[in-house]
């Protein structure tokens, strides 16, 4: 059951009664949304430098997310392991993969993106498209991972169900997501940066569990969710998702502190949480396998 929340933009932020599920209501439009996801999506599009520098900070977080996984999933990589990312981006998180030894593939909508990772992983692995459309065959994958996608997606039902069909039995889920537990959803409420257009969903442990365990997963943990930052990159943000009384003070930071100590990466807790859930193996009864 929800109830209205509060107004954002020219949309509603409902919230259920029983889990603290959050949607915004009614949701944008494709045009909407394909206007949003513009080539300048990106913070680091247009500056040569910036594109450098923010590429390091991805691929140093793409390093915290493997090691994270590897505690998480202490038998992985086994020969043939395989890993499909759903929004792969410029491919950093596939690229630690395949050093690692997993058979990687990806999934990105953007056409340079998919260019971009396809030629620094050597191969052409990463297609373009959308998981509903994508032509990838059923179990077929040991980890699927996907950050600060499920946010964006329609119908999160939907794509846990497609994302528990490609996994094979006791394959794992790798997911990080916006929390409303985050300690900066719950020190800037209705005006966390995370409230944006195009984040249909938002999700709290209670909720995320629910939805694991309905789409077909079990053995659900929950870990700490770090990225690493820099001043430059953090102020970039809040330029772009203006946060009364935080953003003023955070471009006043950048313009004020020099260069070498703004590009510094720092490793920070971000306002996402990390999941990793196990398909549920499927019981037959004796005789119907």
């Amino acid at each position: 059951m929800g109830v209205a929340g509060f107004p954002f933009r020219h949309y509603q932020v409902y919230i259920c009664q029983n889990c603290g599920f959050r949607w915004l209501d009614p949701q944008p439009n494709d045009l909407e949304l394909s206007e949003i996801y513009s080539d300048h999506y990106f913070l680091d599009e247009g500056d040569t430098k910036v594109m450098e520098i923010v590429k390091a900070l991805k691929r140093a977080t793409a390093i915290l997310y493997l090691q994270q996984l590897a505690q998480g999933v202490s038998t992985f990589p086994h020969t043939q392991s395989s890993l499909l990312e759903i929004g792969c981006g410029m491919g950093d998180f596939l690229l630690e993969a395949q050093s690692r030894g997993f058979i990687v593939s990806g999934l990105e909508v953007t056409d340079h993106l998919v260019e971009m990772a396809n030629r620094r992983l050597g191969s052409s692995r990463v297609q373009k498209g959308y998981l509903e459309s994508s032509g990838f065959e059923k179990a077929s994958f040991d980890v699927v991972a996907f950050f600060d996608v499920l946010e964006h997606v329609r119908s999160p039902v939907d794509f846990m169900m497609h994302v528990s069909h490609l996994l094979r039995e006791t394959g794992k889920v790798y997911i990080v997501t916006p929390s409303l537990d985050s300690w900066s959803a719950k020190f800037l409420g209705k005006n966390w940066m995370e409230y944006k257009v195009e984040h249909l969903s938002y999700f709290n442990k209670k909720a995320i569990t629910i939805l694991l365990e309905k789409t077909g997963f079990q053995k659900i943990s929950f870990h700490s969710n770090y990225k690493i930052l820099n001043l430059d990159y953090i102020n970039r943000h809040f330029v772009r998702f203006p946060v009364k009384g935080i953003s003023p003070l955070v471009n006043f930071a950048r313009k004020v502190i020099p260069d070498k100590l703004a590009y510094l990466p720092v490793k920070v807790i971000a306002s996402g949480m990390a999941v990793i859930a196990e398909k549920r193996e499927l019981v037959f009864p004796k005789g119907n396998k």
